[in-house]
């Protein structure tokens, strides 16, 4: 399957030139853009380091660290994050995965002119368990494990996870 590249540009800055919202979000998202492709066409998708999957009983905690997913986008989870594992079954042996994901969400208010708008928006990605038959992979998530259990204890595979090389 071949890659769809857009052609990249840009705006021509100069003094005195009038720049709107638009122009300037136009700019944020080549630049962004541009980042994702370099990393999804020069380093693939998967863990870079950390996400490790620890269990404690039924709790699950995923260690801080980076990733990249299929487009290219950084999923970084700055803290430990817990997950609870007790819904997972016995029967749905290596069905259930640890996914975690690409997502922003708006942070603070500001006054816009039609009322408040988001201040800015923060990367947060989204920690969760997926039901997916086995060699699936959730869209546009990164695989950190395989749950199960044995003998009621409910226990991580991280085996089947991507890892990036630096």
């Amino acid at each position: 399957m071949t890659e769809h590249i857009a052609q990249p540009s840009r705006i021509n800055f100069f003094h005195g030139r009038l720049l709107s919202a638009g122009d300037l979000e136009h700019e944020q998202q080549q630049a962004r853009e541009r980042q994702w492709m370099h990393n999804r066409l020069l380093h693939g998708h998967g863990v870079v380091t950390g996400l490790d999957v620890t269990v404690a009983g039924d709790r699950l905690q995923v260690s801080p660290g980076v990733a990249l997913d299929s487009f290219g986008r950084e999923i970084v989870l700055a803290s430990t994050t817990g997950l609870d594992g007790s819904e997972v079954v016995h029967e749905s042996h290596g069905h259930v995965q640890v996914v975690i994901a690409w997502a922003e969400e708006p942070a603070g208010a500001i006054l816009g002119p039609d009322g408040p708008v988001p201040d800015s928006y923060v990367d947060r990605p989204l920690l969760m368990l997926a039901d997916h038959m086995l060699g699936e992979l959730p869209e546009h998530g990164v695989l950190l494990a395989r749950l199960h259990r044995r003998d009621g204890e409910l226990l991580a595979d991280p085996s089947v996870r991507r890892h990036l090389h630096r």
